[in-house]
């Protein structure tokens, strides 16, 4: 798995990871979101395109890293769900938990509408 992290829009960061969300990745991911949120930058749009599999691994990094975030005023909000792993977010609860939205774009949006 390899994760792409860059700046869109107003400090709104975004972290793409590609490839199969299992442990090891899960890793990456929260280290990623736990380094973001260090810095200052808690506003994030994971960009989950290119995510075909998620482990409760996983779903796990996601939260810390959303818990972490809202801690300090920000947001992880989670964009472009493939059909299964939406499915995995639906059954376990935390399509109640994350805000979710179509494209990436979209997501970025989201936090224009919110305020600084």
């Amino acid at each position: 798995m390899t994760l792409r992290i860059q700046t869109l829009g107003d400090q709104v960061w975004t972290i793409a990871p590609r490839g199969r969300l299992d442990l090891p990745a899960a890793r990456a991911m929260e280290d990623a979101l736990n380094e973001l949120c260090n810095a200052g930058r808690a506003r994030v749009v994971v960009d989950l395109s290119e995510v075909d599999y998620m482990a409760s691994a996983g779903l796990k990094a996601l939260l810390t890293g959303l818990r972490r975030a809202r801690l300090l005023n920000g947001d992880v909000r989670l964009a472009a769900l493939h059909e299964r792993v939406r499915d995995v977010f639906e059954m376990s609860g935390f399509d109640q938990v994350f805000r979710t939205f179509p494209t990436p774009d979209e997501a970025v949006q989201s936090f224009a509408e919110c305020g600084p």
